[in-house]
């Protein structure tokens, strides 16, 4: 069958540790006059940002800090961003921690060049100019932000979630320093690598995957399925940390183009209503989508693709069955879950009542829903959210 694709890799790349001491000389380079940084909290108040700002000043950068980025940002963080970068004539961006900072960054850069709100480019395509230029610099490793072109907010006016999505959004430059990733808790050690998991077997399994985005994802999961854990219990390996981060990055490059599946679809809702974490949300979600996705499987492709994935990061099955080893994936992330301490929807206060209105919600998210590898059902969802219960 002829498969016609396109596949885009839009930043410039720098990675390996330290490699944060480039930044000066890439801000130099774009001859930015004023430079916004958006950064977490959390890392704003750490030594390895202070020697950022200090390298900053060294060169004589100008810039500005925006650092109210403590949870999933709303549209209102968003605009708050985008005024003072828009006031202080700021034409250039640097975004700075987990995916929030990095897609509140990416929407500054938009809103310097475009009117409006950030509400108002919610959707796909509704971007009409360029922003600033976007430098993005990922402390977790999760959300692929760095080389994607959505910047996800929460409109809290109706409890919902939902990106703008727009070529104009991706980074120019992607700086991947696995030094800056050790400050990370356990728990944002977990729930950001299973985020990144997710989009490793999503985009794998996606109905708009190619084979250049397999051996991507493939790869991506093996990285972070091998490394996860201890990342998580020895915080300071840094040769963990770096190869959690590169398959994080190479999961944002392969989501980027091959999409993702009905588990984002289904996060949605719980993060705007709920405030799940968005990692948590997919987190919680996959073993039970897999299932859905298998159990539903009538030309054994979805089977034979969960048997690859496991041949990849579990070779010793390789004389089992397709259907044993398929089975013996969703048991294994489930484990996974438990080992890093992941909890259950029924954790989070969330009424069952409510199922099937956010099935409904979920349904709205339209292109995962078209994306996951066998049709879903508003009834199939319910039964989902019920399952990880």
């Amino acid at each position: 069958m002829i498969k016609k694709f396109q596949f885009i890799c839009k930043p410039e790349v720098i990675y390996g540790p330290n490699s944060i001491s480039y930044l000066p000389l890439i801000v130099k380079s774009i001859k930015c006059k004023n430079l916004l940084i958006v950064v977490d909290k959390n890392f704003s108040k750490t030594e390895f940002f202070q020697e950022i700002l200090n390298s900053l000043k060294k060169e004589k950068i100008n810039f500005f800090i925006f650092d109210r980025i403590e949870k999933e940002p709303t549209t209102e963080i968003g605009d708050e961003c985008g005024e003072l970068a828009r006031k202080n004539k700021c034409d250039c961006v640097c975004g700075i921690g987990g995916g929030s900072a990095l897609d509140t960054g990416k929407a500054a850069s938009i809103l310097v060049t475009n009117e409006g709100s950030v509400k108002d480019y919610q959707g796909l395509n509704k971007v009409k100019k360029p922003g600033i230029p976007k430098i993005m610099v990922p402390t977790t490793a999760g959300t692929g932000s760095e080389v994607t072109f959505t910047a996800v907010f929460i409109r809290e006016d109706i409890k919902k979630k939902a990106g703008i999505n727009s070529p104009y959004l991706y980074p120019d430059y992607a700086i991947l320093d696995p030094v800056l990733t050790i400050s990370l808790p356990p728990n944002i050690t977990a729930s950001t690598g299973l985020d990144a998991l997710c989009h490793s077997i999503e985009s794998y399994i996606s109905r708009r995957a190619n084979f250049l985005t397999e051996t991507i994802s493939l790869n991506a999961i093996k990285l972070i399925w091998n490394n996860i854990y201890t990342a998580y219990i020895f915080g300071e390996n840094l040769n963990a940390r770096e190869n959690m981060l590169y398959g994080s990055f190479l999961a944002g490059l392969s989501l980027a183009n091959a999409g993702v599946t009905a588990i984002h679809s289904m996060s949605y809702p719980l993060g705007g209503k709920f405030g799940v974490p968005h990692g948590i949300g997919n987190a919680i979600l996959l073993p039970y989508v897999l299932e859905f996705d298998l159990k539903n499987d009538k030309s054994f492709s979805v089977e034979k693709e969960f048997a690859n994935i496991l041949d990849f990061i579990m070779p010793k099955y390789l004389n089992k069955s397709d259907n044993y080893k398929a089975n013996l994936l969703i048991e294994e992330i489930k484990k996974l879950n438990e080992k890093l301490n992941i909890p259950k929807l029924r954790d989070f206060n969330i009424p069952p009542t409510i199922f099937e209105k956010i099935a409904v919600e979920a349904l709205e998210v339209s292109i995962p829903i078209e994306n996951n590898p066998c049709p879903i059902n508003k009834e199939n969802i319910i039964e989902i959210y019920k399952n990880a219960y």
